[in-house]
């Protein structure tokens, strides 16, 4: 197989999306953040009406290793200077098996129908081609996007390649409507026990082997964990690690907790972004041990519910696992991809 510098074809030169719609379009700035976040929140009231999209998550993409907001980014601003659509190109900054590119946009709901988001969204891909197309590497490539089944993001996605290829089910377990649970014994010499701060870089280590070998998955990067770990909204006293014998974290999971976004979901929650176990301990039964001791945890804490998503298609039976700690599938999202 060739580099990819030598397989994929893309623009020498990338122009802006021409104004339309009365929108003009320039690169975001980092002043322009809460703007962009405003926009995703009144995007996601109408397209995923039970979540409600965190600053610190915005934050955090802004600051992805590697991404140039000059030139991986833009904003659609409208005759009053309001931010009305935007988009982002991450290039996944860890390529191991692949190289992966990330599309995030919106267009303001009032605003769409109008061939503003078929722009932006061809302005994404030609920008995701010249950033794959710099790679001296010899591995598979991607651009996906992330969406509502049923959405019009999928079937704008749909229009310029990009087709369903992974289902990830939303899973809510409500605290006072959870029985009893039965959970296999501690394996001899573990010890399970809340996650410290001298944890973060033990834990990326521990989540990198976990995760090696699920769908679309690359090692986290130093930087970009350290971000999501110290977010606004991470929780480290919230979740949980098991320990081996001499003390190596063997199984996590880890909490993010926004109230901002209790009112779109009707209660208060803590959503479990991240559950796992090292591939040398799996079938001890640590997975449920660890969640349910952060499920404890949250209910602990005044929460009332637990969320997270889950790969419809993983191969571990994750799902059955947390179907048996209470939680119940709702609403499914969809990544959209095409391969290069």
């Amino acid at each position: 197989m060739a580099t990819l510098r030598e397989r994929i074809t893309a623009p020498a030169h990338l122009e802006l999306p021409v104004p339309i719609a009365g929108l003009t379009f320039r690169a975001a700035t980092r002043d322009d953040l809460p703007a962009v976040h405003g926009l995703a929140v009144a995007a996601a009231a109408v397209d995923d009406p039970h979540a409600r999209p965190s600053t610190a998550s915005l934050e955090r993409t802004f600051s992805t290793e590697g991404l140039d907001l000059e030139r991986d980014t833009l904003v659609g601003i409208d005759p009053g200077g309001h931010v009305q659509a935007y988009g982002i190109v991450i290039d996944v900054p860890s390529r191991v098996t692949a190289a992966r590119v990330v599309l995030e946009g919106t267009v303001h709901p009032v605003l769409r129908d109008r061939g503003i988001g078929r722009r932006v969204l061809a302005w994404l891909v030609g920008r995701a081609r010249q950033r794959l197309a710099a790679l001296e590497v010899d591995l598979p490539a991607t651009i996906s996007i992330g969406a509502p089944q049923g959405s019009g993001a999928l079937r704008l996605a749909a229009r310029a390649g990009l087709e369903p290829v992974r289902h990830w089910v939303d899973m809510q377990v409500v605290f006072d409507e959870r029985g009893d649970v039965e959970l296999p014994p501690m394996p001899v010499g573990y010890r399970l026990r809340p996650i410290t701060p001298d944890d973060i870089e033990p834990l990326r280590h521990a989540k990198n082997d976990a995760f090696r070998d699920h769908w679309g998955s690359q090692p986290m990067v130093a930087s970009d964990w350290h971000g999501f770990l110290t977010a606004p909204i991470a929780r480290l006293d919230l979740g949980r690690v098991v320990v081996d014998p001499v003390g190596t974290i063997v199984a996590f999971a880890l909490v993010e907790v926004d109230p901002d976004g209790f009112a779109a979901r009707g209660r208060s929650y803590g959503y479990v972004h991240w559950v796992g176990v090292v591939r040398g301990a799996r079938g001890t039964g640590l997975a449920p041990i660890v969640l349910d001791a952060a499920l404890r945890g949250m209910q602990g804490d005044g929460l009332d519910a637990a969320v997270l998503h889950v790969d419809a298609e993983n191969p571990s039976g994750a799902g059955r696992i947390y179907e048996r700690l209470g939680f119940v599938a709702g609403p499914v999202h969809v990544t959209a991809s095409t391969s290069l």
